[in-house]
């Protein structure tokens, strides 16, 4: 791709585990403040999975008080939490839904695939354990709101479109969990490309279901400590035990240099390039050395014109998992050879837990502060450090630092790799 444009975020908006706010994030990951807390799920008491990211029932509450009609036509979490993230990003960025060329204001939206409900999966099922097909057509719009049925992954790209009025570019992005961050790449080459003026970019997920920790609990991916919640996220620990599943939601404002310049905007950072690739290994597990994670990781430093050298952060992908920090480490080492030790890295996961498809979402905007304010919150849990992960985490905490530039990986299952590249922005550049 000609480069024709430089790409600039205006916005941010967020839905953790942390709260609703990107300055609240912020303060208590630079605090070290988990939100990983106790499953609340109804007889979750009999539930192998003890700790979960959830989004606090008081911020839900508002996020419906915002939203009540779209609260009960569907309901659905992941929806809402994409909802709130997004206007949150729109209104910080100062934009009203009456400025600019909506149609070259566009969304790259990353969702999880949905789930069916158990309620829906027993009201049709009949005494002889077959699922009533006949009836279930007849009665479709008793379907749960909340269930895949009545919310295809298209959904919050949509309405977030309508809503605010977005009427370019519409992408949908279902990649696991390096969906997010495919996300924002996609949305900055529009803009980059001259295709956009501006793109609202990012990912929400919620799999916080009985079929979804099922899910990670059948591929033995989910931590089942009985620690005290906060502490079970322990990225690049020896004593690690599988990952934390989160919710929620993280969107930004990427945007066109001379649209934001007319238009008076805050410049948060500059977006500098992107990468991606395919493991081509294995379904759950990453390649052992982390090729595909280098491999995203040097296209994205090439796209963006920066050397290893220039890289003053990483948020790593950091699940929590076995495999995955070994293979992360492993990556981050033959991407930046003697300059690797020197870099400090950051798991957003050991406070947050992992928001699946739309973890690079908040992990972007992270990584946009840490390079805007000079600032790297630490890795919590990061007391018996492995062996094999001998790199600076930030375990000791908040760390005040330059930050050029920075990385921001993630990583899915099927092999998925993304890795996005933010710098600080330069007016004497133009």
């Amino acid at each position: 791709m000609t480069r024709k444009r430089r790409v600039v975020v205006t916005g941010l908006g967020l839905a953790t585990p942390l709260g609703l706010d990107v300055e609240g994030n912020w303060g208590k990951l630079l605090g070290g403040l988990s939100g990983i807390g106790p499953v609340s799920l109804p007889g979750s008491d009999a539930s192998p999975i003890r700790a979960v990211g959830e989004v606090n029932v008081a911020d839900l509450r508002r996020i419906r008080d915002r939203f009540p009609d779209d609260s009960l036509e569907q309901g659905e979490r992941r929806t809402l939490f994409a909802l709130w993230a997004a206007a949150s990003a729109l209104r910080d960025a100062g934009l009203s839904n009456t400025y600019g060329n909506r149609q070259r204001f566009g969304i790259a939206a990353a969702a999880g695939v949905g789930t069916h409900r158990l309620e829906d999966l027993s009201r049709w099922t009949a005494q002889q354990r077959n699922f009533d097909v006949s009836r279930f057509m007849r009665e479709f719009g008793h379907a749960h709101p909340a269930s895949i049925l009545k919310n295809s992954a298209d959904r919050p790209a949509s309405l977030i479109s309508r809503r605010f009025r977005l009427y370019g570019a519409n992408l949908t992005l279902t990649s696991a969990c390096a969906s997010a961050t495919l996300a924002l790449g996609m949305g900055y080459r529009r803009v980059a490309s001259g295709e956009a003026d501006l793109m609202v970019a990012g990912g929400a997920d919620s799999m916080l279901n009985p079929i979804g920790l099922v899910f990670f609990l059948l591929l033995t991916a989910a931590s089942t400590s009985r620690d005290r919640p906060e502490t079970i996220c322990r990225p690049f620990d020896r004593k690690r035990s599988g990952l934390v599943i989160g919710e929620g939601a993280g969107f930004a404002v990427l945007e066109d240099l001379s649209h934001a310049l007319e238009r008076g905007a805050r410049i948060y950072a500059e977006v500098a390039g992107c990468g991606t690739s395919l493991d081509a290994h294995s379904v759950t597990a990453p390649e052992p050395r982390g090729r595909g994670i280098e491999a995203a990781m040097v296209t994205t430093l090439n796209d963006a014109g920066l050397k290893g050298g220039d890289i003053d952060h990483i948020n790593a992908h950091a699940t929590g998992t076995r495999l995955n920090d070994v293979a992360e480490t492993i990556a981050i080492k033959r991407v930046f050879k003697n300059h690797a030790a020197r870099i400090p890295i950051s798991a957003s996961k050991s406070m947050i837990g992992h928001l699946m498809a739309a973890a690079g979402g908040p992990e972007f905007i992270y990584t946009v502060m840490s390079v805007a304010r000079d600032e790297v919150h630490p890795t919590i849990n990061l007391e018996n450090p492995d062996p094999a992960c001998d790199l600076d985490y930030v375990p000791e905490g908040k760390r005040h630092c330059r930050v050029r530039a920075a990385l921001s990986n993630s990583s899915g299952f099927g092999g998925q790799n993304a890795v996005i590249a933010v710098k600080k922005y330069h007016e004497l550049n133009r």
